[in-house]
Parts: C-alpha cells; sequence; structure tokens
C-alpha cells in the first residue's frame, strides 16, 4: 500500500522541500527531509526509506558524491534513487545513472511527472549492475572521500558548537563585568564624595597644616582620593559609550585652544619627567565641531599616555592639519571635511600585535601587565585599561575615527607611537 512507503527527500531550499512533502503525502506517503548531503546519508541509513529523492546542487557535497556514498552500503543497494536538479549540464542525466541513479527529473517539474516518477520505482528495488573493475576503483575511492569528509564536516559542527558555547559565555561574562561596573561605580561615588568633602575641611583646619607632617599625610590622601575620583569617573564612562547615552553638547572649537589647554593641565607632569612639548598647529585651521569637555578628556588621556610611556627627556609633538584621504567610512557627504590631530611620542611604542587591542575595554599591553604602580603620568605606570576604550567611543561618537601608529615595543631603542585621531570640522 502507498501509505507504508517511506520517501526520503534530499533538498537544501526550504520551499522546494516543503513542495515535494505536500505532493507525495497527499498520495499516501510519508516524507522525511535531510537539509544537505551528508545529512540525507545519515537519515538514509538510519531509515532505509522505500526511495530517495536526491537533489543534485547541494551547500556541502553534490548529489553524485551522496549518492554514491549511499550505494556503498548493502542495505541501500537496491533502494531507488531519482536525482532532482535545476542544472542544465547535458551529461547529467548519464551521470546520475552511472552513478547509480534509477530516474532524473528536470526542475521546475510538474506534479504529474513526480507522482508518475515515483510511483513507477517505489517498492520495485532496482537490478544490481555489475562494475568493471576501474569503475568498482573508482566508486571505492568517491566513497571513502565522502567518508572523510564526514568525518570532518562532523569535527566542525562539534568545534563549531563548542565556539558557540564559548561565545555566550564570554557574552554573559562581558555583561556580568559591564553591570558590575555600572553598580560598583554608582556605589562608590558616595562615599567617596564624603571623604572629598571631610578631606577639604581637614586641609582648611589651621592646627592641622600647621603641623607639616600632617599637612603631608593630607595632600597625600586627597591625591589619592582624586585617583580613585578619575578610576570610578572612567567607570562611569565606559558604562555610557557601551550603552550609547554619552550627552554631547555640540559647538564650534579651535583645536590649538584644546590642546594648549590640556597642555596647561599636565605642565607640572611634563616639567617633573624633564619632557619637551611642542604644538604644530596653525592658527588658521578650521574648527572642529565637537563637545568642547569630552574632547578636552580626549586629548588629555592620549598626551597622559605619551606622557608616561615617554622615558625622562623625551619629546611629544601634537599637530593638526586637513585631511585628504578616504572618509566613506565616517560620511555618506562627499564634501565632507575632517581634521587629523596626531599625539606622536618618543616613548617604548607598542607591539604591532597590541595596536589594535589596546582599544578594547580592560585591555593591558603585555609588556606592563607585570607592574604594579599606578597614576597617569609616571613612566610606565599602570591603569585600569579604559583610557582609549573610552577615548575610541567618544571619538565616534563624534563621527570621527582614532587609530595608532608604531613599529614595535621596544624599551631601549624607543620607537615612539603616534595617536591619530579625525574629527569633523565646520
Amino acid at each position: 500500500m502507498k501509505n507504508s512507503f517511506t520517501i526520503l527527500s534530499v533538498e537544501d531550499l526550504k520551499n522546494n522541500r516543503d513542495l515535494v512533502r505536500r505532493i507525495l503525502e497527499s498520495q499516501g506517503y510519508k516524507v522525511v527531509d535531510a537539509e544537505n548531503g551528508l545529512e540525507g546519508v545519515s537519515k538514509a541509513v538510519e531509515i532505509s526509506p522505500d526511495l530517495i529523492l536526491m537533489d543534485i546542487n547541494l551547500p556541502d557535497i553534490d548529489g553524485f558524491s551522496a549518492v554514491t556514498k549511499i550505494r556503498s552500503y548493502p542495505q541501500l543497494a537496491s533502494v531507488p534513487i531519482v536525482a532532482l536538479t535545476a542544472r542544465n549540464v547535458s551529461d547529467d542525466v548519464e551521470r546520475a545513472i552511472a552513478i547509480g541513479c534509477d530516474g532524473y527529473l528536470s526542475k521546475p517539474f510538474g506534479v504529474k511527472d513526480l507522482i508518475y516518477e515515483v510511483s513507477s520505482r517505489i517498492g520495485k528495488p532496482r537490478k544490481a549492475q555489475e562494475d568493471t573493475k576501474r569503475e568498482k576503483f573508482l566508486r571505492e575511492q568517491t566513497t571513502n572521500l565522502v567518508t572523510e569528509l564526514q568525518q570532518k564536516f562532523s569535527e566542525l559542527t562539534e568545534v563549531h558548537e563548542e565556539l558557540n558555547i564559548m561565545h555566550e559565555r564570554l557574552q554573559r561574562l562581558d555583561q556580568a563585568k559591564t553591570d558590575f561596573i555600572h553598580i560598583a561605580s554608582h556605589e562608590l561615588r558616595t562615599p567617596l564624595t564624603m571623604l572629598h568633602v571631610y578631606t577639604d575641611m581637614l586641609r582648611t583646619n589651621p592646627k592641622l597644616t600647621s603641623d607639616k607632617n600632617l599637612s603631608e599625610m593630607i595632600d597625600g590622601l586627597r591625591k589619592g582620593v582624586d585617583r580613585l575620583s578619575d578610576i570610578i569617573n572612567d567607570m562611569i564612562s565606559i558604562g555610557r559609550v557601551e550603552l550609547s547615552t554619552l550627552e554631547l553638547v555640540y559647538s564650534p572649537l579651535s583645536i590649538r585652544g584644546v590642546i594648549e589647554s590640556v597642555v596647561r593641565d599636565l605642565k607640572k607632569a611634563i616639567i617633573e619627567r624633564n619632557l619637551t612639548i611642542e604644538i604644530e598647529i596653525q592658527m588658521t585651521l578650521p574648527s572642529v565641531v565637537g563637545d568642547s569637555s569630552q574632547l578636552t578628556q580626549i586629548f588629555k588621556r592620549l598626551i597622559g599616555n605619551a606622557i608616561k610611556y615617554t622615558p625622562d627627556y623625551g619629546k611629544i609633538t601634537v599637530s593638526a592639519i586637513p585631511y585628504h584621504g578616504d572618509t566613506k567610512h565616517l560620511s555618506s557627504d562627499d564634501n565632507a571635511e575632517f581634521i587629523q590631530i596626531s599625539v606622536q611620542d618618543t616613548g617604548i611604542g607598542i607591539n604591532r600585535e597590541d595596536q589594535r587591542l589596546i582599544f578594547e575595554k580592560f585591555y593591558t599591553a603585555a609588556e606592563d601587565t607585570s607592574r604594579h604602580s599606578s597614576g597617569k603620568t609616571q613612566f610606565r605606570a599602570g591603569g585600569p585599561g579604559l583610557g582609549l576604550t573610552i577615548a575610541k567611543g567618544v571619538v565616534e561618537a563624534h563621527g570621527g575615527s582614532i587609530w595608532v601608529e608604531s613599529d614595535g615595543f621596544d624599551a631601549n631603542q624607543n620607537p615612539g607611537s603616534t595617536f591619530h585621531v579625525l574629527l569633523p570640522c565646520t
């Protein structure tokens, strides 16, 4: 009886699978689907169908290879196989018959054609054909290749599944870390505010400030509080960058003015480290459009890093020029103009493999992970690894980009580094 027959349909396109299923089920057949050649082979072995419909164009192995593999199983040697294909290749019919197919239908086929091809072959085991010695060897070789491919595909599938699991775990860990930063930074702000207030009160008490030792202790306490405040502010900033909640107030700005302001703020550190800093920015350079506070913080981080990673008596150069390179990735406006600001130092440089990663959250170059001193301008002092991530987020929020160039890391030869920032101008 028709309804006792099982047909395996091997077809990668869902619409085609559904169509074949509807036609055949209307005739009382049971239909089992497979979406690719290797799955078709596996299901054929599993269910031993009464007939197989094999698409030739499949995403993993083609139908010819799948048929060859199926025919290598003794229990499937006599199962009728009908090839289905939209290919327009002159010798496909001969090839299909040669490798073990019993029938052949070209797409698009009619409903009656499919029903006739199935009904005329199902339940009628094919007659075994005697292979020549050469054909036998070729068939065995093809079968071995398909078997090897099955094993490789299975291994790749397992690796893919493991990678997906690891990726999901990393995403959860990253989200947990972000949540912790957000909660911790806000929870720490309240006691930190109290510390600020109390240290200010201590600094204004004449009885305490008149004692040199106590005065130095209070100053040291205040420096520690300020450093902790900077770190907490960075933690809050990184949360805003990740959530795209930065509040930017745009206005025309003089880049030279922004850089000069930053250099004035860092003057003490520059003098203490015996560094030379030069500003090479023309007064006639067009203004940039941006948030004054945020851009000031960006260049404070970049120049601060230059100070931190440049040995004493080194040199830092800050320059800015109109940018004439490709900006299609930044703006759809062909007439958009950009300014390139560069912060160059004569410091220890950055390994090439680190140059892309240093903009990732919490990433610290390998040569600095063993250093435990913390600070903004001490030579090679450590930090939380958030500054460049924040800088990247703020620059991109302005419609710009940031990147670094360096010949590599060398604490003896000091090849230096140059950080470039592109910002839109008026």
